[in-house]
């Protein structure tokens, strides 16, 4: 990963806000101000009470309390500024890293599951953006405690000395805690995204979990794969507290010395008893100038994995993007046309070297058992997968040369279990034809046999379907998935057994209805019921991943075995 051109585009999120930033660390020194003044004011009115003067003991007890209120009221706004800023950013990092997810391959997702992708997008951004509020912290704390330290030494330079020191074994012991605490991060990041993808995945199944009587099974896997992380969770605790307790026996010798020192040179008239009071109130923001330095390295480390971990997605060295041409096609026809291509998944070759070619406004039906390859060639009609060899060609163009929007905006596809969204019938409709008009909307529509469901609702058009359109029933889903595709009025329509949850007779009417505005488009449709494709200009027959007919109903029956066979097995 190359680390400087990432920290140059995470320094351009924080650069946006530069005014908020100055505004922010004008503020930060304010404080620095007030927290390095508090102690030596402090000292100033030990001194005064040792000494009984009365005057001066209200002159710095009212300077300690203007101090203090100042310091409030600076803080609150230097907080409102710092957490600005973190939301800002976050949403930033949050929203580059959600177009390039949309950007990666679907074999990403295939392989790591969808968890694996959330967890990352709701974790790393804001562990990127809070690094800055973390170090904004450290560093008011880390300039207040050199202030602390430089007041120490003009106090004491024996002291001074002794911090330094201190300071220094106190850092190294630090140094070896935050490489310890690396290595435990990405563990602990492995083992929650292989949690969360698999947990997502018990979500998004929820339905077929409860029907398949799997919940008892599921829970007692979930629990194991949990204990795991309970248990790696707590030996890193452990260590944790390993570390905690050795720092606590350190910190408790320094008192001890600190004492020891403090009593050899008072007693050798080194050190007044008031000054070292005020230097034993403030040893410890004298030693946590170490701690900030600390937190500061900490942040840092940890600013880098979220870093790597973002990046892995974004720069696609380890997840890779879709890769698109640059060629636009204005006005789009609709032909399609495979040259020998093979595709397979995991070296499991699905397409052995198809060879078709279906021009345009032309009602192709695809059949042939199940895995013989009919939904890869959508996938691939998609660019969801590139090919593994041969050539697919859309209007006579390499797929590989035309952009992202020239091939999805021009290709709809309604699969037998299609995804709805969480939001109103309307804009479910909307989301693929912004300018919908409420006219086109009813036809599309009733074209679909969903209109008349739709004004049966209280909310008509705008009631809210629920996350994956679970209010309506599977043949009610693909009619809204039919009347999208309509909507979106693409030149190339794909159906993946896209009328398999309808009744005969709503299927009949749908493909009836099909049937009228066929001329207009390309039509693709996967069907296991051959009934439904009979009509179709031609069949593709797919058989062990290649092409073993390609004609219409009439001339497969009379010349193709394989075809015959599928028919008539439909028949008995």
């Amino acid at each position: 990963m190359n680390k400087k051109k990432y920290y140059k585009k995470i320094f351009n999120y924080f650069k946006a806000e530069k005014k908020l930033i100055i505004v922010y660390f004008i503020l930060s020194f304010v404080l620095v101000a007030f927290n390095t003044l508090t102690p030596v004011l402090s000292a100033k009115n030990l001194t005064a009470i040792t000494n009984t003067n009365l005057d001066d003991m209200f002159k710095y007890a009212l300077l300690i309390l203007i101090v203090s209120f100042g310091n409030y009221i600076v803080s609150f706004f230097n907080n409102l500024c710092g957490m600005k800023i973190h939301d800002n950013v976050e949403l930033k990092i949050k929203t580059e890293v959600s177009k390039e997810i949309f950007d990666l391959e679907i074999k990403n997702f295939d392989t790591e599951g969808t968890g694996f992708f959330i967890n990352r997008i709701e974790r790393e951004p804001g562990a990127l953006s809070g690094v800055f509020t973390r170090v904004r912290y450290s560093l008011t704390g880390l300039l207040t405690s050199i202030g602390v330290f430089i007041y120490v030494f003009w106090t004491s330079p024996f002291f001074g000395i002794f911090f330094l020191l201190v300071s220094l074994l106190l850092f190294f012991l630090s140094v070896r805690r935050t490489k310890y605490w690396e290595k435990e991060r990405k563990t602990m990041n492995e083992f929650n995204e292989k949690y969360s993808s698999n947990f997502s995945e018990l979500i998004r199944g929820i339905k077929d979990i409860k029907v398949l009587n799997l919940k008892n099974i599921l829970i007692k896997k979930t629990t194991k794969e949990q204990k795991e992380i309970i248990n790696y969770t707590f030996d890193s605790r452990k260590n944790d507290e390993k570390f905690y307790i050795l720092d606590n026996a350190i910190r408790y010798l320094i008192d001890f010395a600190l004492i020891i020192l403090g009593i050899i040179l008072i007693k050798n008239n080194y050190l007044t008893g008031a000054n070292f009071l005020v230097i034993f109130m403030y040893q410890h923001r004298a030693i946590y100038l170490i701690d900030e330095i600390s937190d500061i390295y900490r942040n840092i480390k940890d600013f880098n994995i979220s870093l790597e971990r973002l990046y892995e997605i974004i720069d696609g060295s380890k997840y890779p993007k879709e890769k698109f041409g640059n060629k636009n096609i204005p006005n789009f026809n609709g032909s399609i046309e495979f040259r020998n291509t093979k595709f397979g998944y995991d070296n499991n070759e699905v397409l052995k070297g198809i060879n078709f070619k279906i021009n345009k406004n032309e009602t192709i039906g695809i059949v042939g058992k199940s895995g013989v390859g009919k939904t890869t060639i959508f996938n691939l009609i998609n660019k969801l997968y590139s090919v593994s060899d041969g050539e697919i060609f859309l209007d006579g163009i390499d797929i590989n040369e035309l952009d992202e929007n020239t091939i999805r905006s021009n290709i709809s596809t309604i699969t037998q279990n299609p995804y709805i969204f969480n939001m109103s019938i309307k804009d479910n409709l909307k989301l693929v034809n912004p300018r919908l008009k409420d006219k086109e909307m009813v036809e599309k529509c009733r074209l679909c046999l969903l209109d008349e469901y739709v004004n049966n609702l209280d909310k008509k058009y705008d009631t809210l379907v629920g996350e994956n359109g679970v209010i309506l029933s599977g043949g009610l889903k693909q009619r809204l998935a039919i009347a999208r595709a309509l909507v979106k009025n693409s030149k190339i329509i794909l159906l993946d057994e896209a009328t398999s949850s309808l009744d005969n007779e709503t299927q009949d009417y749908i493909h009836n209805s099909i049937k009228k505005i066929r001329n207009d488009y390309t039509i693709l449709i996967i069907a296991h019921r051959l009934s439904t494709v009979i009509d179709c200009d031609k069949i593709l027959v797919i058989d062990d991943g290649k092409v073993v007919g390609f004609d219409s109903h009439e001339n497969l029956i009379k010349n193709n075995n394989i075809y015959k066979k599928l028919y008539q097995k439909e028949l008995s």
